[in-house]
């Protein structure tokens, strides 16, 4: 795996470095982070970006720079003639070169911290990109197999059309009223914090597929053309039929409690069903609905983490942002 990763980082780089005869202009603003204009900016952001494209925030999740790469190449090539300037962003690659999820602490909930670990220091340096970013879509992985590829975002009226329009055949998970960690700030919500509008994806299960490269490449270029629409007022949503999801229960992890192998994302469970063990008695299912982050401590360097699963529900458009919905 090690080898794949390399090899997947140094052709990133690679595509970003060998821009001379390409199409519009790429400058390295640092490391694994890239700074793409067209050669005439005929869509102007907001900000100074209209849209960042990021990958491994998690180490280990190192199907996203599939995707970003093979968008580079076709703004290289000039297929995709985009208007707008572009970032492309990989995370903690210092993470994704031990093929661990972080190093220090999660940079996925080190942003807007003053944290001066690895990730903290790295966060802080991805901030100036993210405060500069009209648009941001993150692409994750699951730890867990996963049937199906799905959004994931704090909810916003912008965040959801974001994602409908990026790739309307992905299901959205969405919530509002809490955070989605209680451990610190993930990018999309950095993004949103500080006058953007930024969705994250989760493709599959971590590691190279090529569905996955394939779905987020698709996403990559809705997103690069809802941005456009956005910033020019001419995107026109359609009607809502993307499948949608928000939290019904989130089992916090206690002393003792251990998953049953082999549980998946968007497994359907029943209340009272057993799923692990809890000391010596069962540990069973809080509610009826769609298992997500099931979690196993595999990685006996990292710290046992703080939810051991959470429970989804489907929901109407009409139910988006409504108190009494989310059921945590």
């Amino acid at each position: 795996m090690k080898e794949l990763i390399e090899e997947a980082l140094t052709r990133f780089e690679e595509t970003g470095d060998q821009w001379a005869s390409g199409y519009g202009t790429m400058v390295k603003h640092s490391s694994y982070v890239y700074l793409w204009n067209p050669p005439s900016v005929t869509i102007k952001p907001k900000k100074t970006i209209g849209l960042t494209l990021q990958a491994i925030t998690h180490g280990n999740e190192v199907g996203g720079i599939v995707s970003l790469t093979e968008c580079m190449k076709l703004l290289h090539a000039g297929v995709v003639k985009a208007g707008i300037p572009l970032a492309f962003v990989l995370g903690n690659p210092a993470a994704a070169l031990e093929n661990r999820r972080f190093l220090e602490t999660d940079l996925n909930r080190s942003f807007g911290s003053k944290s001066q670990s690895l990730e903290g220091q790295r966060a802080a340096h991805l901030a100036t990109i993210l405060d500069q970013t009209d648009y941001l879509l993150d692409f994750h992985q699951t730890i867990e197999q996963s049937i199906q590829p799905f959004f994931i975002f704090p909810y916003s009226a912008p965040g959801y059309a974001f994602a409908q329009a990026a790739h309307s055949d992905v299901c959205i998970v969405t919530h509002w009223g809490n955070p989605f960690s209680l451990d610190g700030m993930c990018t999309d919500e950095y993004v949103n914090y500080s006058g953007g509008c930024g969705i994250t994806i989760e493709l599959g299960k971590k590691g190279f597929d090529s569905y996955q490269a394939s779905v987020g490449l698709q996403a990559a270029l809705g997103a690069i053309r809802y941005a456009q629409q956005m910033l020019t007022q001419q995107y026109q949503p359609a009607s809502p039929s993307t499948p949608l999801y928000t939290w019904k229960a989130i089992e916090l992890y206690e002393e003792g409690m251990e998953l049953n192998e082999g549980l998946y994302n968007f497994q359907p469970v029943e209340k009272g069903e057993i799923i692990g063990v809890h000391g010596n008695g069962a540990l069973r299912a809080r509610e009826t609905g769609w298992l997500l982050f099931p979690k196993y401590h595999r990685d006996q360097r990292a710290p046992r983490p703080r939810e051991i699963y959470r429970i989804a529900k489907r929901i109407t458009a009409h139910e988006l942002g409504q108190p009494g919905v989310v059921g945590v």
